[in-house]
């Protein structure tokens, strides 16, 4: 006996059983079939991108509003750092300028004498 025949044979005898099942029990079995049905068609409406929806709906969505909290938390500890950073870049450039245009009449900087002096007076 091969296997399409046994398995022929096997619908046959379910089919044969099914027809002496009482009406109240038959109902009952077309109920829960149905029941199952429908909730397989809703379980499918939900997202099935081989596993990446199950993954979702089970892991990240229940811990979104963490995960949302903790993604902003960081992108502010990031942006207060380089804002931070472009105030202390503008705060050298205002230093810088202040020194270099405060101190000195134009008339040094045109003085031949003033780059020996500069050599000479600054640490090295």
């Amino acid at each position: 006996m091969n296997e399409q025949e046994f398995q022929r044979r096997i619908r046959q005898h379910l089919n044969a059983s099914a027809w002496n099942i009482p009406p109240s029990a038959s109902s009952r079995l077309h109920e829960a079939r149905q029941k199952a049905l429908g909730r397989q068609k809703a379980a499918v409406r939900g997202l099935s991108l081989a596993g990446v929806g199950q993954m979702l709906t089970e892991h990240v969505l229940p811990r979104g509003k963490t995960t949302i909290a903790m993604v902003l938390v960081i992108a502010a500890a990031l942006g207060s750092v380089l804002l931070g950073q472009f105030q202390h870049t503008a705060d050298l450039e205002e230093v810088d300028s202040a020194l270099l245009a405060d101190d000195l009449p134009i008339d040094a900087y045109l003085d031949r004498g003033f780059d020996a002096w500069v050599q000479n007076d600054s640490p090295e």
